[in-house]
């Protein structure tokens, strides 16, 4: 029996070793205009090696006062990791999900539908940073443009193998994720 508990808590420490939450800065522009606020992405490694990166319970400070957004899953991303620090990229349709905070009385992100989402990422054990392009133009007359960074982020983005520029090199290894090689 005590073999087992030991076996359980393993399991669980090696499954938390997957899962990183960053706090930080996101900052969201609609339509070229719009604000700073906190928030926390989550970044898992699926059991398959791909990525899941989540922003739960997102509400918009509207003027003080929260607007709901829901929970924004984008989920088996293909990652490439040099010099330890990990990059992300999708071009994926998404619906967003009601959120779970019961201080939050609406939700607005699932009546969108599908949510087309441009995302390119990178993140280490500590640190990340996001972009995400939202081109809701069609439906709604609206680019949504977000970009999260947590406070000690300080590489360049694009710069995947952490030399300090963005090279040739940086735009190969992109490419070979969005090819999935």
């Amino acid at each position: 029996m005590k073999k087992f508990f030991t076996f359980i808590a393993a399991a669980a420490l090696a499954m938390s070793a997957f899962a990183t939450d960053y706090a930080g800065k996101i900052t969201v522009s609609i339509n070229g205009e719009g604000g700073t606020q906190e928030t926390t992405i989550n970044i898992v490694q699926n059991e398959d090696g791909t990525y899941k990166l989540s922003i739960n319970n997102f509400a918009l400070d509207n003027d003080g006062s929260p607007m709901g957004v829901g929970n924004i899953v984008l989920d088996n991303m293909k990652g490439y990791t040099i010099n330890g620090v990990t990059t992300v990229v999708a071009d994926q349709n998404i619906t967003i999900t009601d959120g779970d905070d019961p201080n939050m009385p609406f939700w607005l992100g699932p009546m969108l539908g599908e949510v087309p989402i441009i995302l390119a990422a990178q993140f280490d054990g500590t640190k990340a940073k996001a972009d995400i392009d939202i081109d809701m133009r069609s439906a709604l007359e609206q680019f949504i443009y977000v970009k999260f960074e947590t406070p000690d982020y300080n590489g360049k983005f694009g710069d995947v193998d952490g030399d300090g520029v963005v090279t040739a090199g940086d735009i190969t290894a992109i490419y070979n994720i969005l090819l999935g090689n």
